[in-house]
């Protein structure tokens, strides 16, 4: 047996080292302020670098490509995303004051500065990136929407709605919590509502769905 079959060549035990997960975050956290303010194009790894405290070589060490970086950016907060729809109140009773609930823990979320940035930075780059568009939807938008389609059948299946379809309900009544307010906010046209306002969409919604789809109350 020679030298060189006792000893292990020092690149390969490099490779099998962790990587350091703190500055992964400090990383992580820089690139998603850098993207959210300037957009993908308008940032480069030296500047993720910069304001993260980390060399250029660090930054390239966990992320191969600016895209790459962007790509776990993205998958982060979308994870963010589905947690806080999993927070959103459920229960089935008193049908009205139910969904007023609901309606205002919704919108609340949706108007979350996290949650409008990552709306406008998939608006500006989900054609250039139909996977992670496919990724947040499923995490944001369409689990809402599933997640709100469940809980008019379950007031349904208490007695409280009559359903045609809940697909279409759910999308009639999150439609009209939201109506023009969140793109308002987004597009930085109105600041976000105050409580009294909010409660006033999301209940008047309420009212005008229950006059198509609640049953008297006997």
């Amino acid at each position: 047996m020679t030298d060189s079959q006792h000893t292990s060549p020092e690149p390969k035990r490099r490779a099998g080292r962790p990587k350091d997960m703190a500055k992964r975050d400090a990383m992580m956290d820089a690139a998603t302020s850098l993207f959210f303010r300037y957009g993908l194009e308008g940032v480069t790894m030296e500047a993720v670098a910069r304001e993260a405290g980390v060399s250029k070589v660090t930054v390239y060490g966990h992320f191969v490509t600016k895209e790459a970086l962007f790509g776990s950016v993205i998958r982060r907060e979308t994870v963010t995303i589905r947690r806080g729809l999993d927070k959103l109140p459920d229960t089935h009773e008193a049908a009205r004051q139910s969904l007023i609930e609901v309606g205002l823990s919704l919108v609340r979320f949706l108007l979350e500065p996290h949650v409008l940035a990552v709306e406008r930075v998939m608006n500006a780059q989900g054609e250039q990136y139909p996977e992670l568009l496919q990724a947040y939807f499923e995490a944001g938008p369409w689990a809402m929407q599933q997640w709100l389609e469940d809980k008019l059948t379950g007031l349904a299946s208490a007695g409280h709605l009559t359903l045609g379809t809940p697909s279409l309900a759910a999308d009639q009544l999150c439609s009209m919590w939201q109506g023009m307010l969140v793109t308002e906010v987004s597009m930085g046209v109105r600041q976000s509502p105050s409580d009294e306002e909010l409660h006033r969409q999301i209940s008047s919604a309420v009212d005008v769905f229950l006059a198509a789809y609640g049953k008297p109350e006997r």
